[in-house]
């Protein structure tokens, strides 16, 4: 409660043009946004400009921020959303469809099983063509280990939507690894 409490006198401070104020939110958060913008399939060398978009971003509507949901909450949530619009403007630019750069997961060691790896491979791709709806609820539940409610604050839905999305995404998941990597997912995906 301490950290929303002084969140929110860094933004009050912010919103009266206190430029120190903005580069402390910019210092302590500049790490999440770049953690959002790989997540979400910004490539490795358009991360940086992605960051410094999103604090323009916010710059520009910080006074639309309601101090009754803490800052971060309300940060993760427009750098997803900015992440996603670049990527669709992207798409249409280039008049196709473009998977994005694979995510690599950090967590593996050096003696991981190249079985382990191979499948982890093949879920991040399948993670890539589900619903966005559902890729988003997956990616905050499972891979960054939030809790239903904070996603749901995260996404501004019910969590039982949350709880939804997390299932159909399960099932979607399930359904194009069973389907194309039967000898990797057969019966435990």
């Amino acid at each position: 409660m301490e950290d929303q409490a002084q969140e929110n006198r860094l933004v009050q401070r912010a919103l009266t043009g206190d430029a120190e104020a903005f580069g402390l939110l910019v210092s302590r958060y500049q790490n999440l946004v770049a953690g959002v913008a790989w997540r979400y399939g910004s490539r490795r060398e358009d991360v940086e400009d992605v960051v410094s978009e999103v604090f323009l971003k916010v710059y520009r509507t910080l006074p639309q921020y309601r101090p009754d949901h803490p800052f971060s909450t309300w940060l993760y949530r427009l750098a997803a959303n900015h992440v996603l619009d670049r990527a669709r403007r992207a798409r249409k630019e280039r008049g196709r469809v473009e998977m994005p750069e694979q995510v690599e997961d950090p967590t593996p060691g050096a003696g991981a099983d190249l079985e382990a790896d191979e499948r982890a491979a093949l879920l991040r791709q399948a993670l890539q063509e589900i619903d966005g709806r559902y890729r988003e609820a997956i990616f905050l539940v499972h891979v960054e280990g939030r809790k239903v409610e904070e996603a749901a604050r995260i996404l501004e839905v019910p969590e039982g939507t949350v709880k939804t999305r997390l299932m159909r995404g399960r099932a979607a998941l399930r359904k194009i690894l069973t389907r194309r990597h039967p000898e990797h997912f057969g019966g435990t995906a």
